[in-house]
């Protein structure tokens, strides 16, 4: 009896062991990096559905993700519009190598939330974001004039989250210490949109009509955008937009679907043209920089940079000049996602050159077509 007693306590304590570590057990996750780039805190995306069917006792409240070191890093769990559950993280993975974490039930720590956007009713239904890097907005259905696609871009020189101080203060075309608007929209694309292309002309679309937020950090934040119908050339054609502003970056994801009576439609993903100091025109991309064009000292308030990458996968991009824009035309096919991506940047803002601008677009559009693959063993 006291030798059964021995064997019951041994058998339960086993179980609890085991428990135990099946609780602890990580799912194990490569990223590697085939390319000839060093990728840093770059974000990646893994399936939650296929993270917990791993492992049952990770909930979106617990999860935590490590390092090879054991370090934990910043993770966020998010629901898509169509409802897919994705986890990020950013991984940071030298050219041809892999780098390995896990995905587990742990303590998260608490993590500084480096992008921010919001709905904006004090200020005519402009919707703000940014990241530690930089900020903008694009223009809601009140406000009269312009009526665009196109964004507007605010200058940081902070890595700390402005948008809400400037909005306070209601004074942001100075600068306070950390940026500022300093850049001039009017009725063009502002600082970066893909718009119909018809008849040798840029067609300017409309202001958003609906949001909606779908996930805000502390990794990323995410809006879809629905447009009213709007006229090109007789024909009408609608648009939803998704804008994906993620940590670490100067680069916005912008995912178009456009539909519009043609098997085609003829499109530019362009960027209006200021005082420009230098630009570069290659595979996919466009990089310039220009002195601050809404501004009383464009010389004492320094240059800012704009960037333009259309999808590798798209064929017979031609870099042009357009209606005072600097534009990558080609076509899309109406109702399939088009994805582009508009950077920015500030010479007091970690933008040392339009030489460095340049050489940084250029790696964000190789970077882009050559991305990392995400394992899940």
């Amino acid at each position: 009896m006291h030798m059964k007693r021995i064997f019951t306590f041994a058998a339960a304590a086993l179980a609890a062991a085991l428990m135990i570590s099946c609780g602890q057990q990580g799912v194990k996750v490569s990223v590697e990096n085939a390319s000839d780039l060093d990728r840093n805190a770059e974000t990646v995306e893994l399936d939650f559905g296929e993270i917990i069917a791993s492992n049952p006792e990770i909930t979106a409240d617990n999860v935590v993700v490590t390092d090879a070191s054991g370090a934990q890093i910043p993770s966020q769990v998010y629901t898509e519009d169509y409802g897919m559950v994705k986890l990020i993280f950013q991984a940071t993975v030298p050219a041809h190598q892999t780098a390995e974490y896990s995905v587990k039930a742990g303590e998260r720590e608490a993590y500084d939330t480096l992008v921010f956007s919001r709905y904006v009713p004090e200020r005519l239904d402009d919707y703000a974001y940014e990241n530690n890097r930089i900020a903008g907005r694009v223009y809601g259905p009140a406000l009269k004039f312009p009526r665009t696609l196109g964004p507007d871009i605010w200058t940081k020189s902070v890595e700390t989250l402005v948008v809400d101080k400037r909005f306070a203060l209601n004074d942001y075309h100075h600068d306070h210490g950390d940026g500022m608007d300093c850049y001039k929209v009017d009725a063009t694309l502002g600082g970066g949109a893909l718009a119909p292309y018809i008849d040798g002309k840029i067609v300017l679309g409309d202001n958003y009509e609906t949001y909606d937020r779908i996930c805000n950090g502390p990794i990323r934040t995410k809006v879809l955008f629905t447009y009213k119908p709007f006229d090109a050339k007789g024909h009408q054609i609608t648009l939803k937009r998704e804008m994906t502003i993620d940590a670490n970056t100067n680069f916005i994801k912008v995912s178009n679907w456009y539909n519009a009576p043609a098997e085609e439609l003829p499109v530019v993903l362009g960027a209006v043209l200021h005082n420009v100091l230098e630009r570069t025109d290659g595979d996919h991309y466009i990089a310039f920089t220009e002195k601050a064009s809404d501004s009383a000292d464009p010389d004492a308030d320094g240059n800012i940079s704009v960037g333009l990458v259309v999808d590798a996968a798209e064929e017979n991009v031609e870099a042009d000049t357009v209606d005072g824009h600097a534009v990558l035309k080609y076509s899309v096919m109406p109702g399939k996602r088009a994805d582009v991506w508009i950077g920015s940047g500030w010479s007091k803002g970690g933008i040392e050159s339009p030489e460095a601008w340049a050489g940084i677009v250029k790696d964000f559009a190789y970077a882009q077509a050559n991305p990392l693959k995400v394992t899940v063993e």
